[in-house]
Order: C-alpha cells, then structure tokens, then sequence
C-alpha cells in the first residue's frame, strides 16, 4: 500500500497558519489517537468504476439512469481526482450550495446529495473510507412552488378525442389507472377480460424492460366492463394476439427493427403536448395524469388501500401528501362550515355530508377505484 505523505489543507489565501494547524489536527487526530486503521487508497474517480459494477448493477433501469446522469454531470466534475478520504463534510457542504446557487431545486438537491450518501456509504462498507461525508449536509428551505392546475375530466377527454390511435387509449389508460407511464407496457395476455383486470408485470424505459418499481409483482388493476369493450375494440381493430404488445412501437437494435412497447419519454412531448397546447389545456404530464386519478379517487372517499393498491405505492400516506389535492367541493364544504360557525349559520348540506363521510369509513368497491368518467 502506498504511503501517504502529504495533504492538501488549502492555500494561503484561504488559510492561515493557525487555521492549518487546527485542520490537520482533525485529520491526525484519530490516527495520534490509535484508533484508525490504514485504509485503501482510492480515488473518487476510481471508486465510482467499482460502484458500477458493485451497486449500481443490482439497481432498476430508472435509477441506474438517474444516478449515471448525476455521476456525469455533478459528481466527477467536482470530486473526480479527489481522494475519498479526503472529501470531508465542508466539501459536500459547499458542493450542496454551489448547485443551490446555480438555481437546482430542492428536490434536485435533495437526490444529488442521496446519490452522495450511497457512494460513500459502499465506500465506507469497503474499506475506503470510515464515515460517511454527505450524512449531515444541509438542504435549503423550500422555495414557492405554485400548484400545477390538473385538468377537468371534460378537458382530458377533448384531448383523447382529439389523439391518434393507439396514443389516444394509452393516453386514456394512464388516466383511468393511474398507473406510472412506463407500466405502459401490456402485452394483450395481460388483459383478463372476463375478470377485468389487468395485470402489471414489467416496466420499460427507453426500450429496455424491467420489472415494475412497486413491490408487488403482477400487480393487478380492476377495470370497469366499459373500460374492458374500449381495450378489446383496439385489439379487435389492430387484429392483437396475445403476445403483441398492446401499445407497440418499433426499437431499433443495432441493424435490426424489433418490435417493442411503446417509448412514453418521447410520445408526451412530441405527440400529446402540442395537441392539448392547440387545445388551450393545461400542460399535460404523465405525473400531472396521476395526480388527477389520486384526487378523484380521494375526493370520493375510496378506500385508502386501494388507491395506494391502483398508484402502486409502498405505503398508503404516499398518496395524501404527494398525490391527492382538494377539489372545489370540498374546499367550500370547509370554507361554509368554519365560516358559517362564527356567524351562526346552518350547516350546509356540503359541509354536512362532509362530516358525516369523514367521521365513517371510506365505502367503495374495486369497481369504484376504476375511475371510470362518463366522458373519459
């Protein structure tokens, strides 16, 4: 093992004598003290190599995307060359902040300094270094964040009248189910119709299959016999077997076309976007889609477990805090009771069925997380 002979403190600009000093004191410290073993040298650079092929290969398509991304564009430029062992907690600190200066969200931030903390965290398990530098680094406040507007059931079935087929029932699909847009990818076996379900059994990402993020496997989500006779009139007219994919596109694999689900990264910005954008709706995302079905199941008080069940979350809270937002009804049956307290009104009939729905258990069948709309 190579001897380390040297490290670097700082400039003198930076630092006087007596601030070097009392440096270097921390970092001999547990060495004076004999209770620090020799650890491996490695660079920062050089460990992520390892990280690949140790952590990052047993991880999900989407995460190992999202981790490379952050490794090319945050991680290496920053920390590259540096040794592990001398990435300190100031210098995730002051990494953390230069990216909130750059504008980053906190949520950005958030996931930045979480792919830090699993770098060191493998690093630390193998000997590299004995802590783990990004464990307590700060996140700015929240900044103001206004509330995308979701769009009406009437609005969403403009755009999906307004769609090509097959967009138009995908489109519809993820709005119905509220499933993840890249649980997209059924084959027509995954379709019972006779117990009207359908079962989520893998996931795509640019292409590439996996299996879905939700812990449970072949998660099942119950349909309405009017959603069914929509997804058996796309089969009958597409002439489906069982086997094809229910919403194909073609993946070119080196020289060779195959076919493949479809790839929902592109279709929202190049086909569903600028068609609700012509429509004067509002803008569309796939998380926005999710959204609506959370609250429109909420707001009819369907069981909290099968919603959590249809958005294929871990846990039920999930669901209120990111997902559910308050609908006009309910936000005036709130308004009319607290107001009406204090002038000495009647109850509304609103704000009493209100009370009445939240003091009684949520009834609702699993027909009746389908979400089916009339106009969708």
């Amino acid at each position: 093992m190579r001897k380390r002979r040297s490290v670097y403190l700082g400039t003198e600009k930076d630092l006087s004598e007596k601030a070097a000093r009392q440096k270097l004191g921390v970092i001999l410290e547990p060495i004076n003290s004999g209770s620090s073993r020799p650890r491996k040298m490695m660079t920062f650079r050089g460990f992520i190599q390892k990280y690949r092929t140790l952590k990052l290969v047993n991880k999900k398509g989407t995460t190992v995307h999202g981790y490379e991304t952050n490794i090319r564009a945050h991680y290496l430029p920053e920390f590259g060359p540096m040794q592990l062992s001398e990435i300190t907690p100031e210098a995730v600190q002051q990494f953390i902040n230069q990216k909130a200066s750059e504008g980053k969200a906190v949520q950005t931030l958030r996931n930045l300094k979480w792919g830090l903390s699993s770098i060191f965290v493998a690093a630390a398990k193998y000997g590299y270094i004995s802590s783990n530098p990004a464990r307590y680094a700060d996140l700015p406040p929240e900044g103001i964040k206004e509330e995308q507007e979701l769009p009406t059931a009437n609005q969403l079935s403009l755009l999906i009248d307004r769609l090509e087929e097959p967009i138009a029932t995908a489109t519809w699909l993820i709005a119905v189910t509220s499933i993840r847009p890249e649980e997209i990818a059924f084959k027509w076996k995954d379709l019972n119709a006779e117990k009207r379900e359908l079962k989520i059994v893998r996931a795509v990402n640019q292409g590439e299959l996996h299996t879905p993020k939700y812990h449970r496997m072949n998660r099942p989500i119950r349909l309405t016999e009017a959603d069914v006779e929509r997804l058996l009139a796309l089969k009958e007219r597409v002439n489906g077997q069982e086997e094809d994919w229910m919403f194909p596109n073609r993946i070119k694999n080196g020289s060779v076309m195959k076919s493949g689900p479809i790839w929902h990264e592109t279709l929202l910005a190049r086909r569903i976007q600028p068609v609700a954008r012509e429509l004067g709706l509002p803008h569309i995302t796939w998380r926005l889609l999710r959204h609506w079905g959370a609250t429109q199941m909420v707001e009819a008080n369907t069981p909290i477990k099968a919603v959590q069940q249809r958005l294929g979350h871990s846990r039920p809270n999930t669901v209120l805090i990111y997902y559910a937002r308050v609908l006009d009804k309910s936000a005036d049956a709130a308004a009319s009771l607290v107001s009406g307290q204090l002038r000495g009104a009647p109850m509304t009939a609103e704000a009493e069925t209100s009370i009445i729905s939240s003091d009684l258990p949520a009834v609702g069948s699993a027909e009746a997380a389908s979400l089916s709309q009339p106009s969708l």
